[in-house]
């Protein structure tokens, strides 16, 4: 189940703020710390440092990134292949007996309903009961599948169960991706420490020159690495506010399964009156 963590809960942009303003702190304390001390001592040695520093940053930071936008990416594909797999699996149900046919593809369609959760304030607070709910329905589709044993041949019984492994298989793999597979805590810690070392190795820096803060380039500096860092937590993040992963596939077949379940039923095209 998913248990919302105290970053999770805020918003993206209290977080890009928090950020930033802990960068610009970390860097004026670097500035401070280098007026403490005669600027000749330190001013020669201290470019080669920070110049390492920030390069060992900028690897961490490439890695750390790369791997959200690739887990960022496997959710977008989930939701792509639930979609298909429930789609076969709906129309695989065809191929059971009576009157499991029709109890199948009932759930099934219960089933994609409520994995559609549009409103996007809702979705934390539906996110737990949605997965109760699936995992009912899974067993609820396993034992019609059960009951079938008897009435349907083995060879389309077999099918069918393939394409409902598919779905719950696909389902165990979007919990798993979506709510447990995050950015490691000591990856946060070490690209934390580093980003922090590295902003205030800068303000020593600065301050060892002794020509002023330099804010025309300081903010900047912070802006951009304050961007970055929130970006990897918005994709890291399994409640996006500003990056959506898209449900567009998954509505897609909601909104076409009554013409996949009832074709007989569907209305036929207006006449055109000749008068």
């Amino acid at each position: 189940m998913y248990t919302e963590a105290f970053f999770d809960s805020l918003s993206i942009y209290l977080i890009l703020g928090l950020i930033f303003v802990t960068i610009l702190i970390m860097f004026e304390c670097g500035y401070q710390l280098a007026q403490r001390f005669p600027t000749k001592q330190i001013s020669g040695s201290i470019s080669p440092m920070a110049t390492g520093l920030a390069s060992l940053l900028a690897f961490i930071l490439a890695i750390t990134f790369s791997m959200a936008a690739v887990k960022s990416g496997e959710r977008k594909q989930l939701v792509l292949a639930e979609a298909n797999a429930v789609g076969t699996a709906i129309l695989r149900a065809s191929l059971l007996a009576e009157p499991y046919r029709s109890n199948s593809r009932a759930l099934l369609r219960e089933y994609v309903t409520i994995r559609v959760v549009e409103d996007p304030e809702q979705k934390k607070a539906v996110l737990n009961q949605v997965i109760i709910d699936s995992e009912t329905l899974h067993l609820k589709l396993w034992n019609q599948a059960i009951q079938a044993h008897d009435s349907t041949s083995p060879e389309l019984l077999l099918l069918y169960i393939s394409a409902l492994n598919d779905v719950i298989d696909i389902h165990t793999e979007r919990v798993n991706k979506g709510l447990r597979g995050r950015i490691p805590i000591s990856i946060w810690f070490t690209l934390g420490l580093l980003t922090f070392l590295t902003v205030g190795l800068n303000g020593i820096q600065v301050g060892a020159e002794d020509k002023g803060r330099a804010l025309v380039a300081a903010l900047p500096f912070a802006l951009a690495f304050s961007l970055v860092l929130t970006l990897i937590v918005e994709l890291d993040r399994p409640e996006r506010s500003i990056i959506e992963i898209s449900q567009q596939p998954l509505i897609d077949l909601r909104d076409s399964l009554d013409k996949v379940l009832y074709p007989d039923q569907q209305p036929l095209l207006p006449q055109v009156s000749k008068d």
